[in-house]
């Protein structure tokens, strides 16, 4: 009998080859195609925000941006209507699901009042705390309410089996309230 010699570089390094080559190849797709589908997300994300912002603040003509210091970490945006109807407050928080789980957009009037709310994304528990989107009798007790309702957890009906959801929801309403004094403040 004979013994057949092994060759390292044909028993190991041509297959580590091939799959390096495999894995640069599909790296390469890839940033291909972010690089195509990258502008038209950011597109539709666009749109999705500015409708959302006519959404909450149904009054308004169009919105200019507000750029204002030490806004709280939750507020990624300020709107104010051109036509001087309220603001509108883009807030990314903290949801059940983990940090920045929860975005939403939040529209005040210039009495203070909320004139509408609308959750953008959520990583709520299915069938429970994503009711906060679903459920109109949680998400339609806000508009017309004033920051002092809000503040105060004992004014909110909950959602059953999902009140952790329903205090993450009402803390980003006491994000948008300080973000709308500091705006108020400033104007």
């Amino acid at each position: 009998m004979t013994k057949a010699r092994s060759n390292v570089m044909a028993d190991f390094g041509a297959p580590i080859l091939v799959l390096v080559l495999i894995c640069a190849i599909m790296s390469g797709l890839l940033a291909f195609t972010n690089g195509v589908t990258e502008p038209i997300i950011e597109e539709a994300e666009r749109r999705a925000n500015e409708e959302a912002r006519l959404e909450v603040l149904p009054n308004a003509d169009s919105f200019l941006r507000v750029e204002i210091a030490d806004l709280p970490s939750s507020v990624t945006e300020v709107y104010q209507a051109e036509n001087g109807v309220g603001y509108t407050f883009s807030i990314v928080a903290e949801g059940y699901g983990g940090k920045n789980t929860l975005k939403m957009t939040v529209g005040i009037d210039g009495e203070g009042k909320i004139t509408g709310t609308k959750v953008l994304s959520q990583s709520e528990t299915p069938g429970l705390g994503a009711k906060i989107v679903s459920d109109a009798n949680f998400y339609g007790q806000f508009p017309g309410k004033d920051a002092a309702y809000v503040s105060d957890i004992k004014n909110i009906d909950t959602i059953s089996g999902a009140t952790r959801s329903s205090n993450f929801y009402r803390l980003a309403l006491t994000y948008a309230f300080e973000a709308y004094d500091m705006v108020k403040g400033a104007a």
